[in-house]
C-alpha cells in the first residue's frame, strides 16, 4: 500500500504532466512547434528538469500532447463513424473533423516527425472497432477493397500532415478532403501493390 506522501509525489507528476501538455498544445497552437521547451516549463509553471524528466525530448512532448489531442478530438470524430454510418457524407465529415483538428494544431505537426508510428500505436488497441467500420464502408462501396486496417495510421496522419501545414478555409478543406476520399472510392480503381512484402514492379513474369 503506498505511503501518503508516495501517493502525493505521484499526484503531483500527474498533475505536473497535465500541466506540460496542456501547456505545449497552447504553443502548439500558434504554430510554434520549434521553440525553447523552457518557454513550455515557464507557461506549465514548472522546472526545465521536471519537464525534461518526463518528457526527454520535443519529440516525446509532441507525441503526448498528439495522443491527448487524438483521445480527446479525433477518436469521438472516429466513433461517429460506428453510429452515424458509412454513407460518403459520413466518411467526409470525418475527415473535416480531423482536419479542423489539425488545422488548429500546427506547431504539433511541424513537431513531430514520427507522426504516422504514433498514430499507429494510439490505433493499434481501437482496430477492433476501426476493423468492422472499415469493411462496412467498403461493402457500402464508398472504401475500395485493397484499403487494410494497417492503411489507417497512414491515411490519418497524411490528412492531418497535408492540412495542419496548408492554409484553406473551411469550404475549400471540404472540397480537397471530398476530392481525396473520391481516390479512396472503388470507382475507377488502380490497382496498387500492397503495403509490404509486394513487388512493386508492374512488368509480367517471365
Amino acid at each position: 500500500m503506498a505511503t501518503p506522501k508516495l501517493a502525493s509525489r505521484r499526484s503531483d507528476a500527474v498533475s505536473n504532466v497535465a500541466r506540460i501538455v496542456e501547456a505545449a498544445r497552447r504553443l502548439f497552437a500558434t504554430g510554434d512547434g520549434t521553440g525553447p521547451l523552457s518557454r513550455i516549463a515557464r507557461e506549465a509553471g514548472v522546472g526545465v528538469a521536471t519537464l525534461y524528466r518526463h518528457f526527454p525530448s520535443r519529440e516525446s512532448l509532441a507525441s503526448a500532447v498528439y495522443a491527448h489531442v487524438f483521445a480527446t478530438e479525433i477518436e469521438p470524430a472516429l466513433s461517429t463513424l460506428g453510429r452515424n454510418g458509412v454513407s460518403r457524407e459520413a466518411l467526409l465529415d470525418v475527415a473535416e473533423r480531423i482536419s479542423d483538428v489539425v488545422a488548429h494544431e500546427p506547431g504539433l505537426v511541424a513537431a513531430m516527425s514520427r507522426m504516422t508510428e504514433v498514430t499507429g500505436d494510439l490505433l493499434r488497441p481501437r482496430m477492433e472497432t476501426m476493423a468492422p467500420i472499415l469493411r462496412a464502408s467498403q461493402e457500402a462501396g464508398n472504401i475500395r477493397e485493397d484499403i487494410t486496417p494497417e492503411d489507417l495510421p497512414v491515411l490519418i496522419a497524411l490528412v492531418a500532415t497535408a492540412f495542419g501545414s496548408t492554409r484553406l478555409d473551411p469550404p475549400a478543406r471540404r472540397r480537397y478532403l471530398g476530392l481525396l476520399l473520391d481516390a479512396l472510392s472503388p470507382s475507377h480503381i488502380v490497382p496498387t501493390a500492397a503495403r509490404r512484402g509486394c513487388p512493386t514492379s508492374t512488368e509480367s513474369p517471365a
